[in-house]
């Protein structure tokens, strides 16, 4: 059984990969190495996630709107957001544009977001961490950082492969903002109570964390085939 909210949602990260040259096995070894590196630690143990990824399903399961935030989001933006049913998810460095925490659930992110990501680990806030092939060095250093955190920020891990991971999950999708959405409907989500910000197809988003322009716009296509084909493509900028 998946836990992708659709199963395309799923077979569409082979058809990524072989667009891009990546390798499966490497996406592989990059999850399973992640799973092995948090076996036994006291904070991040598979209790310690299970309980995070509980919690954050109750907050987005109770919330009246279920914001995701994207790289190519505007502070101002978000000045709508304001009710207290209002809960945001964001995609990696998007969490930068938030003013505060206090209606954030979690921040999904394949760990390039940068400053932004940092500070808001550092106070804590629940991270969903995905590993894939070319970010194993980045996982090792970030997560050996955060070690050192007070208030230590909870984990929930994903990854992208053919095989179910023990303690990892894959919930579809490729890019921080897709997998998002994945993400949310998988947990049990309504539709209509979803809203997508800040994803723009034709520019890079300020809030990106280090990137190849041009490779970053090709990952935006798949996006957009992502997004659209769950329903939510007319909140993409075209």
């Amino acid at each position: 059984m998946h836990e992708a909210p659709t199963l395309n949602a799923l077979l569409i990260q082979n058809e990524v990969r072989q667009a891009f040259g990546w390798s499966e096995a490497d996406d592989a070894e990059s999850a399973l190495q992640l799973q092995r590196f948090l076996q036994y630690h006291d904070r991040w143990s598979l209790l310690h996630r299970e309980k995070a990824l509980k919690r954050v399903t109750k907050q987005l399961l109770n919330a009246q709107r279920v914001i995701i935030i994207g790289a190519g989001v505007e502070e101002n933006e978000l000045k709508q957001y304001t009710q207290p049913g209002d809960v945001f998810v964001a995609a990696d460095g998007a969490v930068g544009a938030l003013q505060g925490y206090s209606q954030l659930a979690c921040i999904v992110s394949d760990l390039d977001g940068g400053d932004y990501l940092d500070a808001a680990a550092k106070q804590g806030q629940t991270i969903v961490v995905h590993a894939h092939g070319d970010n194993v060095q980045q996982w090792q250093k970030t997560l050996t950082s955060w070690e050192q955190c007070t208030p230590f920020p909870p984990l929930i891990l994903t990854h992208q492969v053919n095989q179910p991971i023990p303690g990892m999950h894959n919930f579809g999708g490729f890019t921080d903002g897709d997998r998002a959405l994945c993400f949310v409907l998988s947990l049990g989500c309504v539709p209509k109570t979803i809203e997508l910000v800040g994803f723009s197809l034709n520019r890079v988003g300020q809030w990106s964390g280090v990137t190849v322009a041009e490779t970053k716009l090709k990952k935006l296509e798949w996006m957009e085939r992502i997004v659209s084909e769950l329903g939510f493509g007319h909140f993409i900028k075209k």
